[in-house]
């Protein structure tokens, strides 16, 4: 078993972030459920909902949907509003656990031992690079 973990330790990041993104797609499942029992509840009473109600619940699932589907019709959402701080700070972040796995790369034990690490490491420095190009776009697009 312990040459089972020692194995397949990287299993574990796949594995959380399907354990979460299952957990954030329940809660939005039932923030849609409480939504539609309380427009259900102004309904069965007669009344008209309260029009802040029905805008909160427009943009939620409108957001829900473009990040579903990809659904993109020209209004920014909750979850759209994605600027130069965002970009820079996740290339940021991304950048320091591409230099821990440089570091790994470098300082692993045996010889033969470095290429997990530094395939991982590739990748995340181009994507951080990546990151850090879009902010730099977003910072140039909005100081005009």
């Amino acid at each position: 078993m312990e040459d089972l973990f020692r194995s397949y330790w990287w299993l574990l990041f796949p594995i959380a972030f399907f354990v979460f993104g299952a957990w954030d797609r329940w809660l939005a499942y039932k923030r849609a459920q409480a939504h539609l029992d309380l427009l259900r509840t102004y309904a069965t009473q007669g009344k008209e909902p309260p029009v802040e109600l029905l805008k909160v619940v427009r943009a939620d699932a409108l957001d829900d949907a473009e990040e579903d589907f990809g659904f993109d019709d020209g209004r920014r959402g909750r979850r759209r509003r994605r600027g130069a701080y965002w970009a820079l700070r996740t290339a940021l972040i991304t950048g320091a656990v591409a230099a821990g796995f440089w570091l790994a790369s470098e300082f692993a034990a045996p010889v033969t031992d470095y290429w997990p690490f530094r395939l991982v490491a590739i990748i995340l420095t181009c994507v951080a690079a990546g990151y850090a190009v879009v902010g730099l776009i977003f910072m140039t697009k909005h100081r005009r």
